[in-house]
């Protein structure tokens, strides 16, 4: 196959696209099957990806998250597909770059949203001292690590402002949870459009609610590239997945990522997210994310 002498030598460079290919703590997972991607999917894509590229694209799978980041820091892969929390801390930390974000239900962004019933007496979040709040896990990116940072940007304290926290597991858990009246307040995913701040869909779907703070936008999980992968090579994959897709790609993208697009990702996208970064309960050991169902 041939393609740009990367290495000066007359072997082109081989794109190593990196995965977790299962991760399970406790009730929550990393992907919404509820189990990773088969070797098959993965095998597909790079294969698709190769063919649009015109280099070698190798699969390297890994069993969980922890050795994925160790084969980042490592360089031992080029490419990897990555949660939001995963991801900005290896972008914070230098080693990677942000390329491309799959688009899931015509959406490539979400947010996380702290929601009561609609009419209760908590209307913004100067009313939450003593609220029962409802959270999905310690390890949900939109149901708990993102909004508890955001309320510690606006100086308040959630490990001694709420009466009672709870964990449920799901979103839809959290949402029942809140309009049933078994907690005050609960976070989970939302689609938000910035310009209005209108909410489009969310976690409590039908259910009239009234929105207490919002946090984001948030990726639903970004393609980084190792910044020890030379630029044009990085912009050579980029363009792949973004400007020039085949429908050989998408289908895999499909299979592999749940996604029917892919946006074009840059620094300033994960500014949001990236000033939080600070205040995250996860400390890099508790690395999962669960991404909210498509639109």
């Amino acid at each position: 196959m041939g393609g740009p002498d990367w290495d000066g030598d007359s072997t082109p460079h081989a794109i190593r696209f990196g995965i977790a290919t299962s991760e399970t703590m406790g009730s929550v997972v990393a992907f919404p099957s509820g189990v990773g991607p088969a070797s098959g999917q993965h095998t597909a894509f790079c294969k698709a990806l190769a063919t649009s590229i015109g280099l070698p694209v190798v699969p390297s799978q890994y069993a969980d998250y922890r050795s994925l980041l160790a084969a980042i820091n490592e360089v031992e892969i080029d490419v990897a597909w990555l949660p939001p929390v995963i991801a900005l801390r290896t972008i914070s930390s230098g080693r990677t770059v942000p390329i491309a974000l799959p688009v899931r239900g015509g959406v490539a962004w979400y947010s996380s949203a702290l929601f009561a019933p609609a009419g209760s007496r908590i209307a913004t979040i100067h009313d939450l001292h003593g609220a029962r709040v409802a959270w999905v896990d310690r390890q949900s990116t939109s149901g708990y690590l993102v909004m508890r940072a955001w309320l510690r940007a606006q100086n308040l304290d959630p490990d001694s402002m709420f009466a009672e926290e709870t964990f449920h597991g799901s979103h839809a858990a959290v949402s029942h949870a809140v309009i049933s009246g078994a907690a005050d307040v609960g976070a989970t995913f939302a689609h938000v459009d910035w310009n209005t701040l209108a909410v489009t869909s969310a976690g409590w779907g039908a259910s009239r609610v009234q929105v207490v703070a919002l946090a984001g936008p948030i990726p639903s999980d970004v393609i980084a590239a190792s910044v020890s992968l030379p630029v044009a090579a990085i912009r050579l994959v980029q363009h792949a997945l973004v400007s020039a897709p085949t429908a050989e790609l998408l289908q895999a993208a499909s299979a592999l990522l749940d996604a029917s697009a892919f946006v074009a990702a840059e620094s300033e996208h994960m500014a949001p997210l990236m000033s939080l970064l600070k205040h995250l309960d996860d400390d890099g050991r508790r690395i999962l994310s669960v991404y909210p169902p498509a639109r």
